[in-house]
């Protein structure tokens, strides 16, 4: 858990993001050890391994720094995609197959996180 993807072969646009909400955490938090260990495990397995994070890698810590306990990771991670494995039965129901869509996002671009240095500078402001 926390490295390769079906989809994301060569990297998960998720994790930088979880990453930087990470590190963000660890400094409000006083748990700063956390990203560094998940940064050295991302380069062990992509050397050793050839595998890249996926967003798991960084929600663990997450998780653990917004006080929930290790036994909830899992239950979180279901409730959280519950809604889409709902939409995929329905469609495969409909279509009596199995769907893997490929999809190209032609959205807005992604906006950057500001984490820290944001918040701190309004928060000394009060």
């Amino acid at each position: 858990m926390g490295f390769g993807h079906r989809v994301y072969k060569k990297g998960d646009s998720r994790v930088p993001v979880m990453r930087e909400i990470g590190r963000d955490l660890g400094k409000r938090t006083g748990k700063e050890q956390w990203i560094p260990i998940c940064e050295k495990l991302e380069e062990t397995m992509e050397r050793e391994k050839h595998l890249c994070a996926n967003v798991d890698l960084y929600a663990a810590p997450v998780l653990t720094m917004l006080g929930f306990q290790a036994a909830l990771n899992t239950p979180i991670f279901a409730a959280s995609r519950v809604a889409g494995w709902c939409a995929h039965v329905v469609e495969q129901h409909d279509n009596n197959r199995l769907i893997r869509p490929r999809s190209l996002y032609t959205g807005p671009p992604a906006r950057p996180y500001h984490g820290a240095s944001a918040n701190g500078a309004a928060s000394k402001k009060r």
